[in-house]
């Protein structure tokens, strides 16, 4: 999903909470940025393939990608190596999770995360791409073995 798309939805998710279940306008901040920069990852994944911080040359990258991958016929989209996105996944989750034993504020990220994971969820199901890139990394990791990279020129 783009970047504008989770930061409208998870405004609007943030402001629900804020408005009718009395998060604090704090608990909505953190759910809010939680929901977005656990995207990091996509730009934590461009340096190490690049070694190029340029936020623009990332998002132009990320286009030219994501409109090269639309073209790939859905038949021949299963031989190709899924990149892994640290954050996106149920290993993470654990992680989140077991820290909002400790504080409360890691509970407010778990709840933006999840959110976050719920519209992937929601774009991966009407795209009909395999599910195992938000499920877990172990999991893709097993399953990327044998394939190759797509690469974008």
């Amino acid at each position: 999903m783009l970047p504008k798309w989770h930061i409208l939805f998870g405004f609007v998710f943030s402001l629900v909470l804020v408005n009718f279940f009395n998060f604090s306008l704090f608990a909505g901040l953190i759910v809010l940025l939680s929901s977005i920069f656990i995207d990091l990852d996509h730009v934590l994944l461009y340096f190490l393939k690049t070694k190029n911080l340029n936020p623009w040359k990332f998002y132009e990258w990320s286009m030219i990608k994501r409109k090269d991958w639309a073209r790939v016929p859905f038949e021949k989209k299963s031989t190709f190596y899924t990149p892994h996105f640290i954050f996106h996944g149920v290993e993470f989750l654990v992680l989140i999770i077991l820290l909002s034993f400790l504080h409360v504020f890691f509970f407010w990220i778990l709840i933006g995360v999840i959110f976050h994971l719920v519209l992937d969820f929601i774009e991966i199901f009407y795209k009909r791409e395999h599910i195992s890139i938000k499920i877990s990394q172990i999991w893709l990791w097993q399953r990327n073995k044998n394939r190759k990279e797509f690469v974008v020129e």
